[in-house]
């Protein structure tokens, strides 16, 4: 694996959320690094701020939070600098994330492949019959069977495993440089998780797709990633490389 300048850089990064109680101190002075064609674990207990780190990078954190100091570098660039319309088109094409619970990510009044579709379309510019060609074969490369039943699916159709399967195809439609799968697994029954760590493991290291996995599950750490982030209370506590964690944290 070459890894090169990071792909992606937080510096400083805090975000806030504003309550009737006070203000809760999510991500607090957060400074992280993602190499090209890494896997990067970012590790901790519920609540520490994990997934609040991830919705950052996409600018998808909601009220009453609020990212109020730092930066996020991409490619050497600002995101947090940058204006609602340029973020439209990095989301989904250039930097794309999975959810933690597949059925509920998913639009319930739409059909997988209507979803599937739409962001080939409005990604990569291909025709509809183009789209529809690319979604099946997403379909077949998440070891899905009958992947043409599949697109005429609604979500609720779908088994868990199944559906995030779907979220897996649409996040890594267009190619992306950068993933983030927060908790991809956790929603699924044990035998199920296993199948779709592998298949995610497989695609990403494919793809040479630079992957920020957040988890609180430290086998799955062992088993994925290059290099390991600790965060407690909103904070970095420790960095290291995957094994080198496990020998002496």
């Amino acid at each position: 694996m070459t890894i090169n300048r990071p792909i992606l850089e937080l510096e400083n990064l805090k975000v806030y959320y504003f309550t009737l109680r006070g203000v809760v101190r999510a991500v607090d002075d957060v400074s992280l690094k993602l190499n090209r064609g890494e896997i990067l674990a970012l590790v901790g207990e519920s609540g520490c701020g994990k997934s609040t780190v991830g919705r950052s990078i996409l600018r998808i954190i909601q009220s009453p939070g609020k990212i109020v100091g730092g930066r996020i570098l991409f490619k050497g660039e600002n995101i947090l600098e940058k204006d609602e319309g340029y973020m439209q088109k990095i989301r989904g094409k250039h930097i794309s994330m999975i959810f933690q619970e597949p059925i509920a990510s998913l639009n319930p009044v739409l059909t997988v492949g209507e979803q599937i579709i739409e962001t080939l379309t409005l990604h990569q510019s291909l025709s509809r019959s183009e789209a529809v060609e690319k979604a099946i074969e997403l379909l077949r490369s998440m070891d899905m069977p009958d992947p043409s039943r599949i697109l005429r699916c609604y979500p609720h159709e779908l088994s868990g495993g199944m559906a995030q399967r779907v979220m897996i195809a649409i996040a890594l439609s267009c190619n992306p440089d950068i993933l983030i799968a927060d908790e991809p697994t956790t929603a699924l029954d044990v035998t199920i998780q296993a199948q779709i760590l592998d298949l995610l493991l497989k695609l990403v290291r494919n793809l040479d797709t630079s992957t920020l996995l957040i988890t609180h599950n430290f086998g799955i750490v062992a088993e994925t990633s290059d290099r390991v982030a600790v965060m407690y209370a909103g904070k970095i506590v420790e960095v290291a490389q995957s094994d080198e964690l496990f020998k002496n944290p």
